[in-house]
């Protein structure tokens, strides 16, 4: 079974039901065929501290849904320089060293609620959406041209279809 580990920053004040996501994630790690001892982390944040993680870690000065953290592909740093780390980010610690770390997810509750105001079914999917983009970001699916982007797309709505 996957070791699927959920946190939420302390500053955060959405609150949303998330007993769901344990279930759906070990469908799509089988549907990517991966192994199923998969360890993923994922962090709910607000707009503050996903901008200062996208700040940091990409150049861009300004909130997004997701950021994902592989231990084997890396993104794109758009900055001129980056910026000294302001505050560490901590995804808990396990000590079951036989899981395999597929990497971490930090995902803004602030900014999807922002964009799907008073739509709870909207809110809760569009979560489920973001996991699944992550998940493939993690898998070294990537969108940075359109063959790309149509190809993790598809991929996407695949996986969203099928769970």
């Amino acid at each position: 079974m996957s070791n699927i580990n959920i946190h939420f920053d302390t500053n955060l004040k959405i609150n949303f039901n998330n007993k769901d996501i344990p279930q759906y994630i070990p469908n799509i790690f089988k549907i990517l065929n991966l192994n199923p001892s998969t360890q993923i982390n994922i962090l709910f944040v607000d707009n503050n501290k996903i901008a200062e993680l996208n700040s940091e870690f990409r150049g861009i000065l300004e909130p997004t849904d997701i950021l994902s953290f592989s231990p084997d592909f890396s993104g794109t740093y758009y900055g001129t320089e980056k910026i000294k780390k302001i505050n560490n980010i901590d995804f808990p610690k396990h000590s079951d060293i036989n899981k395999i770390l597929i990497g971490d997810l930090a995902i803004s509750l602030e900014y999807i609620k922002n964009q799907n105001e008073n739509k709870r079914i909207i809110f809760d999917n569009e979560i489920k959406k973001l996991i699944i983009h992550g998940i493939l970001h993690l898998n070294g699916y990537d969108h940075e041209n359109i063959k790309d982007e149509k190809k993790m797309t598809e991929k996407q709505n695949y996986i969203l279809n099928k769970i």
